[in-house]
């Protein structure tokens, strides 16, 4: 925990607006809707407008504001918004595959619609440059609580730049790693003549050389940027932490237009956090779950992360964009729940420039209150009221783990952009990883089970857990495939998707579905993109994205095709168990919702005895969520999107309660769309 409290601010200056008339105004009123903190965006182009000639004065007048009216202050960079002199005199243009220019352009209130090329040397010494002008003006103010070093980082389009500079720093890249490009070619098959004249990718057919640019651009660069904006904060400041946040994480990720490798990222700065990459209305059981799925897999990254932009709506004028009351309880109630240590509005007042005119916003365009506004405050005020609790709580543990691969994700977005011409299009998309882990996320939810996402390079993790679910685990390593022996060996379950380990590390096919014979010894027979509904207790499993039979030496078949194929092995792994699917049971359920789905995979659990949620009846609009103090302390966070008002018997001694409970002489209740939490502390006064 990097503060002592969770953060509840928002986002309030970018670039031209709120206007400077406005400012005093709506500092001095975040008090009233409880909002501790205010994000200052520091716009590149717009402080250093020609070389060397900054004008910080917005910024100065903001910082004397905060101080007056006692916000806290989070400063975020915006260097994707370039001055032109970085375009035209150190040529900062983006080149693209067929060398055209991907220029800087306007974009909603910002200028930035394309970055410059950060690889260019230049351009990196320029934004260095800038971040410690900013730095050493700003690090001792006595209302300055973080940076921001980067708003949602990440890699776009597909091809990012094909720059000589690009050229130069793959080459470079792959040089670290490989050594000789004789290794470089007898490990991928290539024909590359040196590291310096290194091909770029045109097409991602050949799959090793969009899988390694995509490493690359996704992962070494993200980190990479982030470190040097760190590293020229800390010249100036030793003190207050840095972070960054993804735009897009990558548990939403469906295409390789916008890749980042959250995990890999997170480690340059000191702590992450996330955007929202969903819808705004939680007005369906698919959005809500995706919320709650954003939360768990971004905890996953980060035990210290941040909501960072919690939109009240997208605006534009469109009806379904906007945030109803209960949405907005939703979000606030389920980030806090989910572990969230900081909760940022994106923003105070409705953008009033650009394509993103009436966007977001707290507040409407000239300053007042939207519905949700009221909804901001009454949440400040609980989270003030029992911060004693929240901020040293942790998320309780799950029994269940959904292990995250990055780069089984990143081949599965590769696979997908195979099309039938030379481009990086997208061609019947399946989304097999994105839809597998959701997909198992809803069931595992939808039968009331607590389930955590796990970080395929956090091994150590595994033991944690008594079952570990791997989706289309197509690239995981060989370490992570030993660790996940191990588990199984001791006495875990692990449920596999088809094409479990089906790729080698250089991506080629492996001609043994599974080249660890330490877990077992499996054969790909037949492999094709068939679907067909096998039955399970009369009911039927449609089978998706693939269907796959193996030859299994000394499994069980509990489950078969049409053909008489096992389409589930059992085998058996020192004390546990281990299941192969013929398809994707993750998959499978994001697509159908089968009832039996839900009824094999409580089989296949059910001699675990593992615990389920106390209140939960998630398939009728009951959610719950369970964070635990370092007292032992249980915060019971419940939803209710019944239809109907339901009751609750609360065991042990209640500590505090708020949000929308109500005490009546049956217990606590809850109407409706209301939600709330309980503190219960056994055996306290």
């Amino acid at each position: 925990m990097l503060f002592d409290n969770i953060i509840h601010g928002t986002q309030y200056y970018r670039t031209p607006t709120p206007l400077p008339e406005e400012w005093e105004g709506d500092i001095s009123n975040m008090a009233d809707y409880n909002l501790d903190a205010m994000q200052i965006r520091i716009n590149w182009r717009w402080n250093e407008r020609k070389e060397n000639e900054y004008d910080f004065s917005d910024v100065d007048r903001l910082m004397e504001l905060a101080e007056k009216y006692n916000r806290k202050v989070i400063i975020k960079f915006l260097l994707e918004c370039a001055p032109q002199y970085i375009f035209d005199k150190y040529g900062g243009t983006r080149i693209g595959p067929r060398g055209e220019q991907l220029r800087g352009g306007a974009h909603g209130a910002f200028y930035g619609g394309w970055r410059p090329c950060f690889t260019n040397p230049k351009v990196q010494e320029r934004a260095v440059l800038f971040v410690e002008k900013v730095a050493e003006r700003y690090a001792n103010h006595k209302n300055l609580i973080l940076w921001n070093a980067w708003n949602e980082i990440r890699n776009k389009p597909i091809e990012d730049c094909f720059c000589p500079h690009c050229r130069k720093a793959f080459g470079d890249y792959l040089k670290e790693k490989f050594d000789t490009v004789e290794n470089l070619n007898a490990f991928y098959g290539a024909a590359e003549d040196s590291f310096e004249n290194i091909a770029l990718p045109s097409m991602p057919h050949g799959y090793w050389d969009i899988y390694e640019y995509k490493k690359f651009k996704g992962s070494h660069e993200m980190y990479g940027w982030l470190k040097f904006v760190k590293d020229a904060i800390r010249k100036y400041d030793k003190v207050h932490p840095v972070m960054s946040h993804t735009g897009f994480c990558a548990a939403f990720q469906a295409y390789l237009g916008d890749v980042c490798d959250d995990y890999h990222a997170a480690k340059a700065v000191d702590f992450f956090g996330t955007s929202i990459p969903c819808d705004c209305a939680m007005n369906t059981q698919e959005k809500r779950l995706d919320y709650l799925m954003l939360n768990s897999y971004v905890h996953s990254v980060d035990e210290n992360y941040f909501v960072h932009e919690i939109y009240p709506g997208l605006g534009m004028f469109r009806s379904a964009w906007y945030d109803t009351p209960f949405d907005m309880r939703f979000k606030l109630y389920s980030s806090l729940a989910s572990g969230a240590k900081g909760l940022v509005y994106w923003q105070y007042r409705a953008e009033r420039v650009g394509n993103e005119n009436d966007c977001a916003g707290i507040m409407h365009m000239d300053g007042s209150p939207r519905p949700v506004a009221y909804e901001v405050a009454k949440f400040g005020e609980y989270l003030h009221r029992d911060m004693e609790y929240f901020a040293k709580a942790s998320v309780q543990k799950a029994e269940i783990g959904i292990v995250f691969d990055f780069d089984s994700m990143l081949m599965s977005e590769i696979e997908d952009s195979c099309g039938s011409d030379y481009e990086f299009t997208l061609s019947n998309p399946k989304y097999y990883y994105r839809n597998a882990h959701a997909g198992m996320f809803r069931l595992a939810k939808k039968l009331n089970y607590r389930v955590d996402y796990v970080q395929s390079r956090e091994m150590d993790k595994f033991k944690d857990y008594k079952v570990l679910y791997v989706p289309y685990g197509t690239m995981i390593n060989e370490s992570a495939v030993d660790a996940l022996t191990t588990f199984a060996k001791d006495g875990g379950i692990l449920l596999l998707d088809e094409g479990f380990i089906m790729r080698q590390p250089n991506t080629w096919m492996n001609p043994y579905a599974l080249a660890c014979k330490n877990m077992m010894q499996v054969k790909m027979l037949e492999r094709r993109d068939e679907r067909e509904n096998i039955s399970y207790n009369g009911k039927n499993i449609p089978t998706s994205p693939f269907k796959t039979e193996y030859e299994v030496q000394g499994a069980e078949s509990l489950l078969q095709f049409g053909n008489g194929e096992s389409a589930l092995h059992k085998v058996n792994c020192g004390e546990g168990t281990i299941y192969l699917l013929g398809f994707s049971l993750g998959y499978s359920y994001y697509e159908s919702e089968a009832e039996a789905c839900e009824e094999l995979l409580e089989s296949l659990l059910v001699e675990l005895n593992l615990h389920k949620q106390q209140y939960a009846d998630t398939k009728n609009g009951i959610y719950e969520l369970t964070l635990t103090t370092q007292n032992a302390e249980n915060i019971t966070f419940l939803f209710n999107i019944s239809g109907k008002t339901q009751s609750f018997e609360v065991p042990g001694k209640v500590l505090t309660y708020g949000g929308d409970f109500q005490v009546k002489e049956e217990g606590y209740s809850l109407e409706d769309q209301q939600m709330g939490y309980i503190v219960t502390g056994f055996g306290k006064a």
